[in-house]
């Protein structure tokens, strides 16, 4: 049932877009859209399972909870990196605090990219088959 349910091939390409739009955004420009890449990679997650909302909204829970471990991840060795080990308790609240936000970004995300694959299905138009 949940081999049925959770499509990998549409959550890893997710994850690709999330850990991509970071490191171009964040670490070389120094802008963060890091939450818009979230919402983008649910989009394009629930778009390209072409399911049910309810199916939308696993597969972009699932791609924040693992897109969203990894950019924590590398976030706090970052941090760390950088100096901030004695502020290790803050940076670990922060990060647990924006996991819980990525998550339902991208659920969101799922849910929409959902909904816009059933609404550009349901409004094409039939071809008619002309025989000569």
């Amino acid at each position: 049932m949940i081999k049925e349910i959770v499509k990998w091939r549409p959550i890893i390409i997710g994850i690709v877009l999330v850990v991509t739009l970071y490191v171009i955004s964040d670490l070389i420009s120094g802008v963060s859209i890091l939450l818009p890449s979230f919402l983008l990679a649910g989009l394009v997650v629930g778009f390209i399972i072409n399911e049910s909302e309810k199916n939308g909204a696993i597969n972009g829970a699932i791609l924040g909870l693992i897109g969203g471990l990894i950019v924590n991840v590398f976030l706090i060795v970052y941090y760390y990196y950088l100096g901030y080990g004695d502020y290790i308790s803050s940076i670990l609240l922060y990060s647990v605090m924006n996991l819980v936000l990525q998550i339902v970004v991208a659920t969101v995300g799922g849910v929409l990219g959902s909904l816009i694959k059933t609404e550009s299905v349901k409004n094409r138009p039939v071809e008619d088959s002309v025989e000569e």
